[in-house]
């Protein structure tokens, strides 16, 4: 663990004991991409048509968007397979999956001198 996330979790434990409500996160994954993980409360759920809302008997869990770097496009929710929401241990599942640093172009093929 960081020193910076170390600070972090430090920081959010005193403010969720004065009472301050933390509604979401940011994360970068090894593989350099930036992450919002949002809150979703019980009760409010996706309808059909993509909107969220009140919606009666909904479980809480998590949102996850992807940060597009240049701004361009907006976040881009990544939607838990499930349910309308994902729970803590599949979110950090999926994202040590998809976070992972990828092979460049010559990390396969290595040229030159391999002794």
């Amino acid at each position: 663990m960081t020193n910076t996330t170390q600070r972090l979790i430090q920081l959010t434990e005193s403010l969720g004991s004065l009472g301050f409500a933390l509604t979401g996160i940011e994360v970068r994954t090894p593989d350099g991409r930036t992450w919002s993980i949002a809150t979703a409360t019980d009760g409010h759920g996706r309808f059909p048509d993509g909107h969220w809302g009140p919606c009666p008997g909904a479980l809480g869990g998590f949102r996850l968007f992807e940060i597009d770097p240049d701004g361009r496009r907006g976040p881009d929710e990544h939607h838990a397979i499930d349910d309308d929401t994902w729970t803590a241990s599949d979110l950090i599942d999926y994202l040590k999956a998809v976070g992972e640093p990828r092979p460049g172009p010559n990390d396969s093929n290595p040229t030159g001198p391999t002794c």
